[in-house]
């Protein structure tokens, strides 16, 4: 198992990596570009934005070379979602689409993983879904869920490095758990994604030469999603070489960044009245460049609190599930607090 999971990473790092000179030529020459064309966009030259094309290739060379979704009709379905999101955000990469469209595509896309997957909570809020009617608001939440997901990581792609950064320690995080767990096919999903992602992310560490575009961040939302589901609907596990106690509040750990990042845009741009699909520089990444940071500085110290919060999901694991979940909430609350402060501090003013 070890080798055969070695050799998962290792190929879809490999064809990754080998895809993205030719798709950089090919963006080039058909000036395939995304222009900063806004003041909100921090780039000052036209860069390549087709980089979810090697993420998507390399995951899914090595995903069907070993067999991975054989016999499962969650993860079957769970690919065939990410092929249609995949020319969805194509399209969007190439020719802008209306919000409303976009989002229709991944509701439709969210209730392909659902209903035909059947992947969704079992046990939140903190019930188990028993009844149909349990049954039915657990799929509702995971629906949202999965569209927020989408767009969340879509929101940290801001910078350089950043949606990558933060999404390949999630997805190796999820290979860890999903491996003491024994979910084989789930640790083998996120290490394929997570060798694909880091192919990619060694042309997008600044000043990036390509970035991944919707595709990259649309296919990266809606598995980080799906792993979050799975990892939360398992039992606890005592025994292993780390113990998971809270696996709901573990798995929230791994996404706090985007989910952190997308709670806080929506309030500021709600306070100031304005749509959450608006698009600005109200992100947590811009106040840490206001700061003074760069594109890698910004990634790290955003990697570094991620860890953070994953030690501190482990740490209060014996808790009740509803005090773990609440002190990783919290930290996230105090670290937007801090950077609020500090902004405010050095700007004279608040976002």
């Amino acid at each position: 198992m070890h080798v055969t999971a070695l050799l998962i990473f290792i190929i879809s790092f490999l064809v990754s990596l080998l895809a993205i000179p030719s798709i950089i030529k090919v963006s080039k020459e058909k000036s395939l570009f995304d222009r900063p064309s806004e003041d909100r966009k921090i780039h000052t030259q036209c860069t390549p934005n087709l980089g979810g094309v090697s993420i998507f290739l390399g995951f899914f060379f090595s995903v069907l070379t070993f067999r991975i979704l054989c016999d499962s009709v969650e993860l079957s379905a769970l690919c065939a979602a990410s092929v249609l999101l995949f020319f969805v955000a194509l399209k969007d990469d190439l020719i802008s689409t209306a919000p409303v469209i976009r989002l229709f595509y991944q509701f439709l896309i969210a209730l392909i993983i659902v209903l035909i997957g059947q992947v969704y909570f079992y046990n939140f809020p903190f019930f188990e879904a028993d009844h149909v009617a349990v049954r039915v608001i657990n799929m509702i939440v995971s629906l949202i869920f999965i569209v927020a997901m989408i767009n969340a990581v879509n929101f940290i792609d801001g910078i350089d490095s950043l949606a990558g950064g933060i999404s390949l320690l999630a997805l190796l995080g999820f290979s860890f758990f999903f491996y003491q767990y024994g979910e084989r096919s789930y640790a083998f999903l996120s290490l394929a994604l997570a060798g694909s992602t880091l192919g990619f992310l060694l042309f997008n560490i600044s000043p990036a030469k390509i970035f991944m575009g919707d595709i990259g961040s649309m296919l990266l939302g809606v598995f980080l999603a799906v792993f979050a589901i799975k990892l939360s609907s398992l039992d606890p596990l005592r025994l292993g070489i780390i113990p998971i106690n809270n696996p709901i509040s573990l798995a929230l750990s791994l996404l706090i960044i985007p989910i952190m990042d997308m709670v806080t845009v929506i309030l500021i741009r709600t306070y100031h009245g304005v749509s959450p699909f608006n698009a600005d520089m109200r992100h947590t990444h811009h106040r840490l460049l206001a700061l003074g940071l760069g594109h890698s500085g910004v990634t790290l110290v955003l990697i570094a609190f991620n860890v953070l919060a994953v030690g501190i999901a482990l740490c209060t694991g014996a808790w009740p599930i509803w005090l773990g979940i609440l002190t990783v909430f919290l930290a996230a609350v105090l670290f937007e607090l801090v950077l609020f402060w500090l902004y405010t501090k050095k700007n004279g003013k608040v976002l």
